[in-house]
């Protein structure tokens, strides 16, 4: 069973982060036409057992009808369509009692395309990522 650390180290090794703490860190996936989508993989106990969590913003819940959010979701290969606040994201979660470090490239793709694919299947194209920008400047 890998720990955390071991997760890190892996991720690290395998990709540049964007940020990093002591319980999570983001990578940024880089799509054609420069499109950016950010996948967080955060670490926390639950029921006696060590999880992975991977989440990656698509739309603020304004832009997508909750029925369509459940259709959304219900099309998702891996993963699944939450609301985190006032944003919806593509959430997996992994136990990673029998966790292979390898094993965690394909959902974090997975979870960063559906995410991706969500943004521009919107009307007005608008990046989940740009959410604390704008948010700031409201504070402003």
């Amino acid at each position: 069973m890998p720990t955390w650390t071991d997760i890190k180290d892996h991720a690290r090794s395998s990709y540049k982060l964007a940020e990093e703490h002591d319980h999570s860190f983001k990578v940024v996936f880089e799509y054609p036409g420069g499109r950016l989508q950010a996948v967080i993989v955060s670490h926390y106990p639950a029921m006696g057992h060590s999880w992975v969590d991977l989440s990656s913003a698509c739309c603020r819940v304004d832009r997508m009808d909750p029925r369509a959010a459940l259709q959304q979701s219900f099309n998702l290969a891996v993963g699944s369509l939450c609301l985190d606040g006032d944003v919806y994201v593509v959430r997996h979660t992994m136990m990673v009692d029998h966790l292979q470090l390898a094993d965690m490239e394909v959902p974090m793709h997975a979870v960063a395309r559906a995410a991706d694919q969500i943004e521009q299947s919107l009307p007005i194209y608008e990046p989940a990522s740009d959410m604390h920008s704008h948010a700031e400047e409201e504070l402003a």
